[in-house]
């Protein structure tokens, strides 16, 4: 196998030129780059969806939330290992209805 003669190859100078004349070339494509291309426009704005917008408003919920109660997961922790703690699969099922129901 050859070696492969890399000399020159990512030369800085040679790059920063072309981006400073705006010669730069795309996929050996030769047409220079716009003007207007190259500039960035002030009137730049971002719309987000009602849905974006109602999940930012729960990260802030979930932030500002109180933190976790050390003494009812000890509790339900206790609960589980003397193998009283039962779970309603009903329960579960509607609190996730619910849940889904308030992101829509």
């Amino acid at each position: 196998m050859a070696p492969i003669d890399i000399s020159g190859a990512g030369n800085p100078n040679r790059v920063d030129a072309e981006r400073r004349t705006g010669t730069a070339r795309a996929d050996d494509n030769r047409s220079p780059v716009s003007e207007s291309a190259a500039k960035v426009l002030g009137d730049d704005r971002v719309e987000l969806t009602d849905t974006a917008t109602r999940l930012s408003a729960l990260a802030d919920d979930v932030r500002a939330a109180s933190g976790v109660d050390i003494d009812k997961v000890d509790a339900i922790r206790q609960r589980i290992a003397d193998g009283d703690y039962e779970i309603d699969a009903g329960q579960i099922a509607d609190a996730l209805i619910r849940q889904e129901q308030e992101l829509v």
